[in-house]
């Protein structure tokens, strides 16, 4: 996957990534301010490694869980346990999760990301409301 996105790729670190998994806050990027109002959980994950941290130029990875993987179920596991931040320190890569969340309104028992309208009938759409919080994740760190 990384390969097809960004080309060559070192190979990853096999020992514990050396950065950091910081939480923010998911409010601030919602349109209208409430994350749980779109199905998205108030704390998104950020990991930054070490070279990133210094100021060297990094490209951004935005990371989007399955359904039932959300932090809500399982903390940090998805970042962790997924791979990408032991490429993300050998490759100046930053990872953003945004994390949605399961919700009774809207109707999103699993915590998916809206593939099937459940924030409106504009979810499939680049201005729909989860992914314009997500763009507007992404605008902040600069991408």
């Amino acid at each position: 996957m990384l390969t097809t996105w960004l080309g060559t790729v070192n190979p990853r670190d096999t020992g514990a990534p050396e950065g950091s998994l910081t939480y923010f806050d998911q409010n601030a990027y919602a349109p209208g301010g409430s994350a749980r109002a779109l199905s998205m959980d108030g704390t998104g994950q950020l990991y930054v490694p070490p070279n990133c941290a210094q100021g060297a130029p990094c490209k951004l990875v935005v990371a989007l869980h399955g359904c039932l993987s959300a932090q809500q179920l399982l903390g940090t596991a998805f970042a962790e346990k997924g791979n990408l931040d032991t490429y993300a320190d050998t490759n100046n890569l930053v990872v953003l999760y945004p994390q949605a969340v399961s919700s009774i309104r809207p109707v999103n028992p699993q915590g998916c990301w809206d593939w099937f309208g459940c924030t409106g009938s504009d979810y499939a759409i680049r201005s729909a409301p989860q992914m314009t919080a997500v763009v507007n994740m992404v605008q902040a760190l600069g991408g």
